[in-house]
């Protein structure tokens, strides 16, 4: 290397931090974080666990059917449902063509269906199935009547 070389490089490395403009690492990335806690490990892990029991995953995020709602309908109660519609006549009011919720045809079936579903009928049709019977009616059956009613 040559001494005018030498002399400058020199020169660079002792002028250069006189006009170098210092900028404190806060001005670019905020004031420290402080990674210390009051809480012990055993506090937070309980907390932890303790939310985790409280709040179940999001619907959009669980995998396979929804968990079953308190006070939702067995089995039996479903297809004494489903029979006592058919028996009263609202499986074939219902699937007409030209059907009309509003038509007094339809609100007088209904009404033979409410009855049937929050009376005796419905507790009794609900034993049945429990105890052996068919779960499931057909529309002929119920109109043939040999279903025991």
């Amino acid at each position: 290397m040559n001494a005018k070389q030498i002399l400058s490089i020199s020169v660079l490395a002792l002028v250069a931090p006189v006009f170098a403009q210092t900028v404190p690492a806060e001005a670019w990335v905020g004031a420290p974080l402080h990674a210390v806690s009051a809480a012990s490990r055993d506090d937070v892990i309980g907390e932890f666990i303790a939310a985790r029991a409280e709040a179940s995953a999001p619907q959009e995020l669980r995998v396979g059917p929804a968990p079953t709602p308190t006070g939702a309908l067995t089995s039996a109660e479903v297809a004494a449902d489903l029979n006592l519609w058919i028996r009263s006549g609202m499986a074939q009011v219902a699937g007409q063509e030209n059907f009309d919720p509003n038509a007094p045809a339809f609100r007088a079936q209904l009404a033979v269906f409410e009855q049937m579903r929050h009376g005796p009928a419905f507790v009794a049709e609900v034993e049945r199935i429990r105890h052996g019977g068919l779960a499931v009616i057909t529309s002929a059956q119920a109109e043939d009547g040999t279903v025991a009613r």
